[in-house]
């Protein structure tokens, strides 16, 4: 099956991931909703994807295309329609429970599209390369959200969330020219500890994210808006670095070189604290980005090649434990920030330091 096929799909999901998170305040006008209401609505579609994803193979390759596909446009004209309708025409907890189930459906869809192209990432030889290509698409849809959210919201609150619904419809145009999909039925799992990189890598990445502004706030930035738009800027450098690694990288890496990505994480994530310049936290951001994207994957492409795995659901679990150490991340760092704006920086050193020394085969 063709992994290029996933591409506006995936990327314009995550384009409307990044929307919607940049976009709090203005949803939160349009739907009559606090901010934190948006926020469980949001995490809602993760919660879903997480709890399901190691079942979907179940379902089978077709259902899981075709039903990702029309799921996720479903979704996104819902939406669009939501955040669309004048005001004062839902009750607010009318709106909080669609949007809530807007997001399960979002975040189910979209995992089980990520699911399959990872899955259609296998080779004899060469699935670092396009697996890197795979999880790349994401990072392409975060840093375009990331540089046309605030042109575009200027102009509408609507056009943002538009991306998304044109790259489902273009994957469903090409899905004749796909292939047919294939996924391990298999429930079972790997070992926990053969997720040890994804656990730690998701978890750094999500301390960092949630230690980005308050830091930047204390050090260089006048006030939360400010704050808010240096962030942006950092992300998106990480996104950035994110791509390079994928696609410069990965393709000549091997799982031996891991040990290298770990010791960059943790350098990397150990002098944030100490960056004294916009410049010097985008660089750093931009190396964290690259070092955990890379961990990763080569950890993925290890675990969907190894023959004592082959008949184990791998991609499945590996997203659900994702997501999870993801959020964890977050949280561990958000209550690091009550002791020290740089605290959750050392969670993402830890990790990196962590893998370093950890083996190379679970």
């Amino acid at each position: 099956m063709k992994v290029s096929f996933f591409l506006p799909a995936l990327a314009g999901h995550a384009f409307q991931q990044t929307a919607l998170i940049g976009m709090l305040p203005v949803l939160s006008q349009e739907l009559g909703l606090s901010q934190p209401q948006i926020g469980w609505a949001v995490a809602a579609g993760m919660a879903t994807a997480a709890l399901a994803l190691p079942f979907l193979g179940r379902l089978g390759g077709q259902v899981v295309l075709f039903g990702g596909l029309i799921g996720l446009l479903s979704a996104n004209i819902a939406l669009i329609a939501l955040v669309g309708a004048p005001g004062g025409i839902m009750a607010p907890s009318l709106a909080l429970t669609s949007l809530i189930a807007i997001r399960s459906v979002q975040g189910l869809s979209a995992a089980g599209l990520l699911m399959l192209a990872q899955q259609a990432s296998v080779r004899p030889t060469g699935t670092a390369r396009i697996l890197g290509k795979v999880q790349s698409m994401g990072g392409i849809g975060r840093i375009l959200g990331a540089l046309l959210l605030g042109p575009l919201a200027a102009i509408s609150p609507l056009l943002p969330l538009f991306p998304a619904a044109i790259g489902t419809i273009i994957s469903l145009a090409l899905v004749r020219r796909a292939g047919l999909p294939s996924l391990r039925t298999s429930f079972r799992p790997p070992r926990l500890l053969a997720f040890r990189a994804t656990i730690l890598t998701q978890m750094a990445v999500g301390a960092s994210q949630i230690g980005l502004a308050p830091l930047l706030s204390a050090r260089l930035a006048d006030g939360a808006i400010g704050a808010t738009a240096l962030a942006g800027i950092c992300l998106a450098s990480a996104n950035l670095g994110l791509l390079l690694a994928l696609r410069l990288i990965a393709p000549r890496a091997r799982r031996s070189h891991a040990r290298y990505g770990a010791l960059c994480l943790a350098l990397a994530a150990g002098a944030v604290p100490f960056a004294d310049s916009l410049i010097v936290f985008a660089s750093l951001s931009l190396l964290i980005g690259g070092s955990t994207a890379l961990l990763f994957t080569l950890s993925l492409s290890d675990l969907m090649t190894r023959e004592d795995y082959a008949q184990l659901q791998v991609t499945g679990w590996n997203g659900a434990i994702q997501i999870a150490s993801l959020a964890a991340g977050v949280a561990f760092g958000a209550a690091f920030v009550a002791v020290s704006p740089a605290a959750p920086f050392a969670l993402a050193a830890l990790s990196g330091v962590a893998l370093a020394v950890s083996p190379s085969k679970s």
